[in-house]
């Protein structure tokens, strides 16, 4: 497990001079599992940092079924993007899987942050990049593939997801019934 440190030296090419700007602008909290950082519905003017530990984002459809949407690891990033961008009521619940500590920033000081260093607007910049492909591939798979390539996909992704991720909260982001995800795990 890589610290955020190393996280965003390596995946987004931030300086560790950089880093340590960022960070100092942040404050530690530390939550338990099962809590919600943020409900539907709620305008949260704050960005989290996954330090360690494991969170889903989910909405209840219209049948009142819990699905879930997204799962952040350590290293990612834990928002509701338009609360983040217009201050807009979160359609989403954002939960923590585990016990979890985070790096919280407000988004008035993050968007500072950008506007007064370069190299910071450009990790903001990489950010967003990955986020939009992350979700450009998830709807392509959606739309593409069927159950197994998609579960696949998703294990490929995230190899020690079973370990930390409830299968029904697995089988809600895959869009098929635990009964189908059981069946494609024991496949060989």
């Amino acid at each position: 497990m890589h610290s955020i440190k190393e996280t965003f030296t390596s995946r987004y090419a931030l300086s560790e001079e950089n880093f340590e700007i960022l960070r100092s602008h942040m404050s530690l909290i530390e939550k338990q599992k099962g809590e919600l950082i943020l409900k539907e519905g709620q305008v949260d003017h704050s960005v989290y940092f996954i330090e360690k530990g494991a969170v889903r984002s989910y909405y209840f459809n219209k049948e009142g079924k819990d699905v879930s949407v997204w799962f952040g690891f350590e290293g990612d990033i834990a928002v509701s993007l338009g609360n983040f961008i217009h201050a807009h009521p979160s359609l989403e619940n954002i939960e923590l899987l585990e016990n979890t500590t985070l790096l919280k920033i407000s988004n008035s000081t993050l968007l500072e942050l950008y506007t007064t260093h370069i190299d910071l607007a450009n990790f903001g910049r990489r950010l967003a990049e990955q986020a939009l492909l992350e979700m450009e591939q998830q709807i392509f798979l959606t739309q593409t593939s069927d159950a197994k390539t998609r579960y696949h996909s998703l294990i490929d992704k995230f190899p020690g997801i079973l370990q930390r991720v409830k299968l029904g909260h697995i089988a809600s982001y895959l869009g098929i019934t635990q009964v189908t995800l059981s069946r494609i795990r024991a496949e060989k």
